[in-house]
């Protein structure tokens, strides 16, 4: 890797790094805010040709451009320029770009009202890296390090708006902080959002972005309409009034889950709270006190509660296709249909028109469970002027169907309305009897979950939109909770009634036992601790599907409490521990994470900052800085800031034993050239620092260099202390900057404390960029 050879570079010729090199200082942003000046000026008018339509624009093109280039300068390498005319919301804008013709390719596109001179956006692109140059660790500049420089920016271009703004407080914007792995820019996004009688109307602002590596700003956006007709915000709920409607109404509700991941029944479902309603979202009218929905009909409904296609649906990435001998070989040793088989089967379930032809055949792997198998059928019609088709899969060990869908886009003259047979109810209960008749024992199992009316295609604005079809959803219970990962999903035509989209997911797990797990009432507590509602404007989009985009925005406006910094999508039911969509542990990094035992000490800050990364873990709100790091804490510190994590993967059952929570690190760490294959792990064993220094080397890939340990001088006064082999990983660790001596010793048998080991990590993660 390039990171190893240039650290070997620099291990060689004795480079001593700096701890860090975040430092306040000037960035590039702060003098485009400084040098901009009010140039916008009124002068005669333009007059532009945009189709039939003769626009009147009150800045020339000439000065839009000099508007543009002195708040943001451009660079010599963008040598090709154009210009368009748009005009938007009632708005006339000049576009400009600047690009260039090498192979940079990077350009920047600046946006100015041509009526007031003001610039509502900039966007800079650049390419990913510049050449020879690598991004790891951590950026050069903190985010509270260039906010004012977002502001001062900001404060120039939009004046007055910015007045009318407050920054949000966001989460960290998401980088991944790596030493193996190469990252992308980082890009600080700060969020200005429109005030309106002391409320938060976040969907208008000013926003800006700059890069934490340069300092330069790579983008400004400005969101701004005319609309002055707020409600009024006297006379709202208190807030422990809405809190308590999300109590009574909306309150979290305990479900099953799967973490989606491979492993079959070995991975044990999760009892969590989650938010069941619309997009996981919470919305309460601030006047009435009334449980809102913002979904609009475009909204697909899923078992999951989220959208597109069923949740399953996205996990089966893989596909094994098998060659007729390897099919046979396959159905035999599995006790597996045969193709033949599965193709009868499939033909009982779904009339296949004569016309059509069996194009593709194959046996489908899923994904997450290795002994699962469908056979899936496509059929095809290529004899009319439109392709036609439809699918089957059947499940490979029972014969069950699993999954239809029938094309029907021919089957609609788009000129007219579909001819609507079959109301909702009728359809739901053709459904509910089509589930009977293939699946009784299931059906029993199920709780009625959402409907939804299909209108494509659209029809004229005058006509009542009609449905063409309508989709059902069911999921799965047990014990009396819902597990939305299984379930049933129908659709039927509207016009004859006839079932043409079938998805069924039903897998073969275990359910936990619902003792021990906290209440509801417990559950909401964290949501409103973790999540606190907050009172603002927000825009309840028209259900309507004919009403364009430009109508929206004269949808209605209405004052609400929602929660705009829920960082986390599960609570673990028996520990409230908060989850991410995945399951696994995550914490709010819109603020630093605080240990309750770090108050007074030296690596407050330190330990603060890589909590925020999760390279490091506390345990019940304590860091415990000065006790021994074990070598299984370590090893996950360092795997944690070398790539991935790695806490969706335990849990684990390998054959009959619980695999432990530090497997995983230890199996990651053999990969990473951490430790060697074979080094019997001691997980609960004490690190002394030169076995510290060991860790850190070969986490850096120069475990090639460090073992020639003969090369090194070493003028430690306990010197002799060290233990040969490891002779070079010491001295490397101190040549580079990682670990300090104390009066001209290193005492590698002390053993290194948790702080100790935050300590070289920060360094390491701090210096790495410039290698």
């Amino acid at each position: 890797m390039n990171l190893r050879r240039s650290m070997g570079k620099y291990a060689l010729i004795g480079s001593i790094f700096t701890i860090f090199l975040l430092q306040p200082g000037v960035a590039r942003a702060e003098n485009v805010a400084n040098n901009l000046q009010d140039n916008v000026r009124q002068n005669e008018e333009t007059s532009i040709d945009k189709g039939a339509t003769r626009q009147k624009a009150n800045i020339s093109l000439e000065q839009a451009i000099s508007i543009a280039k002195e708040a943001f300068p451009v660079p010599e390498s963008m040598d090709q320029f154009t210009t368009e005319f748009s005009q938007a919301e009632g708005k006339a804008f000049w576009e400009l770009r600047w690009y260039s013709t090498g192979s940079s390719g990077s350009s920047m596109n600046v946006r100015v009202n041509a009526e007031t001179g003001g610039i509502w956006s900039m966007y800079r692109w650049w390419t990913p890296t510049p050449p020879g140059q690598e991004y790891r660790g951590l950026p050069k500049y903190k985010r509270e390090q260039l906010e004012n420089t977002a502001a001062a920016l900001a404060k120039k271009l939009q004046p007055e708006r910015f007045e009318a703004t407050r920054l949000q407080q966001d989460r960290e914007d998401n980088y991944f902080v790596s030493l193996l792995q190469k990252r992308g820019r980082v890009e600080y996004r700060y969020n200005y959002a429109r005030i309106i009688n002391g409320i938060t109307y976040p969907e208008n602002g000013i926003n800006v972005t700059i890069d934490g590596d340069t300092g330069e700003v790579t983008g400004f956006s400005l969101n701004w309409e005319d609309k002055k007709d707020f409600p009024a915000a006297a006379g709202r709920i208190t807030l422990a009034q809405a809190e308590q409607v999300f109590r009574n109404e909306s309150c979290p509700e305990l479900q099953y889950f799967r973490p989606p991941i491979q492993g079959g029944k070995e991975v044990p479902l999760k009892l969590v709270y989650r938010l069941s309603g619309p997009r996981d979202q919470v919305l309460i009218d601030a006047l009435t006190g009334e449980l809102l929905s913002r979904e609009d009909v475009y909204k697909y409904y899923d078992l999951a509660g989220g959208g597109g296609e069923p949740q399953t649906a996205n996990l089966k990435r893989e596909e094994v296709k098998l060659t007729p001998v390897e099919e046979v070989a396959v159905a035999e040793a599995k006790h597996l249909l045969s193709k033949n088989k599965a193709l009868d089967k499939a033909k009982s379930f779904v009339t296949v028109p004569a016309d059509y032809e069996l194009t593709s055949s194959r046996l489908k792997q899923d994904y997450m469970f290795k002994d699962q198998k469908t056979w899936r059928f496509n059929w095809e019609n290529n004899a009319g002027n439109y392709r036609q088709w439809m699918g089957v899969s059947v499940d490979a060990s029972t014969g069950e169907l699993v999954f239809f869908n029938i094309d029907e886009t021919n089957r609609y003259d788009h000129r007219n309305p579909p001819e609507v047979n079959f109301s909702e109810e009728a359809a739901r209960e053709i459904a509910e009897k089509y589930i009977n008749k293939y699946q009784p024992d299931k059906w029993q199992q199920l709780e009625f979950e959402n409907a939804r009316p299909e209108y494509w295609p659209a029809v004229d604005a005058e006509e009542k939109p009609r449905p063409r079809a309508y989709s059902f959803n069911w999921v799965r219970k047990a014990k009396g909770v819902k597990f939305p990962g299984n379930g049933f999903y129908l659709q039927v035509n509207s016009n004859t009634g006839e079932v043409t989209g079938y998805h069924m997911t039903w897998w073969d797990v275990e359910f936990p036992d619902l003792q021990g797990i906290i209440s509801g009432e417990s559950a909401a507590d964290i949501f409103l601790r973790e999540a606190p509602l907050e009172p603002a404007y927000l825009r309840l989009w028209s259900a309507d599907p004919l009403v364009s985009s430009g109508d929206r925005l004269n949808d209605e406006i209405k004052l609400v409490y929602h929660m705009p910094h829920r960082y986390f999508s599960l609570l673990d039911a028996y520990t409230g521990e908060t989850l991410d969509s995945a399951g696994n542990p995550v914490s709010d990094s819109s603020s630093k994470i605080k240990f309750t035992d770090l108050e007074d000490h030296p690596v407050k800050n330190t330990v603060e900052m890589l909590a925020c990364y999760g390279i490091i873990k506390g345990k019940n709100g304590k860091f415990l800085p000065d006790s021994a790091v074990t070598q299984a804490e370590l090893i996950a510190m360092l795997v944690r800031s070398s790539e991935q994590q790695y806490e969706s993967r335990t849990g684990l059952v390998d054959g009959n034993e619980k695999v432990p929570w530090y497997r995983p690190y230890y199996d990651a760490a053999v990969r990473f050239g951490i430790i060697p294959v074979g080094e019997t792990p001691a997980p609960d064993e004490p690190v002394d620092r030169e076995t510290m220094a060991r860790l850190t080397i070969n986490t850096l890939g120069l475990n090639h260099v460090a073992r020639l340990s003969g090369i090194y001088a070493l003028n430690f006064r306990d010197a002799g202390d060290i233990t040969d082999s490891l002779r070079g990983h010491v001295a490397l660790s101190v040549g580079l900057g990682l670990m300090e001596t104390a009066a001209g010793k290193f005492k590698p048998k002390a053993v290194a404390t948790r702080a100790d080991a935050a300590t070289t990590i920060l360094k390491v993660l701090s210096q790495v960029n410039n290698s």
